[in-house]
């Protein structure tokens, strides 16, 4: 009986040696970046849409009518104002081939004449890929940066009443660089 005993103890000790588990070297690598920014955009505020809503053709078309602007604000949230007291911000995206500054349309091969720009609140123009002008960072905490976006079409796709309708759209990404 103490044979059987300790035969089955050595083949329990052989049963679980077999299932020993062995670890990979270097399968888990960790990244990340330390950064001393003066401001956060928080998750909830990384995406922003503006809606120009519906247009008529022929308001674009018409020489009198100013298209639509639509204000749209970036919030930085924790802002520390012994980091930083201002910034430019550069709006990168492509753009549009006959508007210089101006972004064009994501899939602008069925609308090239119309671009999409930006100016700050001041009235300033931000040019797409362009650094702007320094901006003041007014407070410590949360800021609100105030742009105004328009559409606009180019004299030719007018003159041409070349704009054809449907769903329009456009993708920037915003950088921020501190002072």
């Amino acid at each position: 009986m103490k044979k059987i005993n300790q035969l089955l103890l050595i083949g329990f000790f052989s049963f679980t040696a077999s299932h020993i588990v062995v670890a990979a070297t270097n399968n888990v690598k960790i990244k990340g970046r330390l950064v001393n920014s003066p401001c956060v955009v928080l998750p909830e505020n990384k995406n922003v849409e503006v809606d120009f809503g519906d247009i008529r053709l022929l308001d674009i078309y018409d020489p009198t009518y100013q298209l639509p602007r639509r204000e749209m604000t970036l919030t930085l949230s924790n802002c520390d104002l012994s980091i930083a007291k201002r910034m430019k911000v550069k709006i990168s995206g492509a753009e549009h081939g006959q508007m210089p500054g101006f972004i064009a349309l994501t899939g602008a091969e069925s609308n090239p004449g119309l671009g999409i720009g930006f100016k700050l609140s001041s009235g300033e123009e931000i040019k797409i890929n362009q650094v702007s002008p320094l901006i003041p960072i007014t407070q410590s905490g949360k800021n609100e940066l105030k742009f105004d976006t328009f559409l606009k079409a180019t004299p030719d796709s007018i003159a041409n009443q070349q704009i054809k309708t449907g769903h329009i759209s456009a993708i920037a990404t915003f950088l921020f660089e501190y002072e």
